[in-house]
């Protein structure tokens, strides 16, 4: 028999007394022979036996109804061993999470250390790259000059004037030459 059927069972003869109105006395009086449970005989009521037949009632309907609630000692020592280890795996794994959560924050901080350095770095860059640009131009332009000379001097060299003028150059590198003191 289930608990929820036991209940129903015994609560039957009391549904009359919670429907009574206050001046209907013979509805608070129960069956003169209720009895419990239903396998005993006819007769036998719950009032009629002793405190030792009662507690004997009442062990057959626990052990009969609620034989997985009884405990042994073995299974209270195994219960109270899994609760124990099962608080200290959750220290251990609170004291692992405190861990994790300094290194969390260690590493967020270099985190954000190394995000300022790259952030300088890409300044640098950005900078050192227009630096570089503008170098580059100038050297564009340096080399458009120096081609431009080049090509003036070579105009120079082939014209009939500097070919006319060529003895003089040379006797003029050679007075400046005995100008010159000797030098050891």
């Amino acid at each position: 028999m289930t608990p929820e059927n036991y209940l129903r069972q015994y609560a039957e003869p009391l549904r009359p007394l919670a429907e009574a109105t206050p001046g209907d006395w013979r509805t608070l009086l129960l069956e003169p022979d209720y009895y419990y449970p239903p396998y005993m005989e006819l007769g036998v009521g719950l009032d009629g036996l002793n405190r030792s037949d009662l507690l004997a009632l009442l062990q057959q309907i626990l052990a009969i109804e609620y034989p997985q609630q009884r405990l042994s000692k073995g299974t209270a020592r195994t219960f109270l061993e899994t609760l124990r280890r099962s608080v200290d795996e959750r220290a251990r794994l609170q004291a692992e999470v405190a861990r994790l959560t300094a290194v969390l924050d260690d590493r967020q901080a270099d985190n954000e250390r190394m995000n300022a350095a790259l952030m300088e770095r890409q300044t640098d860059l950005r900078r050192l790259a227009a630096e570089l640009e503008r170098s580059r131009s100038e050297a564009a332009i340096s080399a458009n000059d120096a081609a431009t000379l080049r090509a003036n001097l070579a105009d120079l060299q082939g014209s009939s004037s500097w070919k006319v003028t060529k003895p003089l150059r040379w006797f003029g590198r050679l007075g400046k030459a005995a100008r010159a003191p000797d030098l050891p």
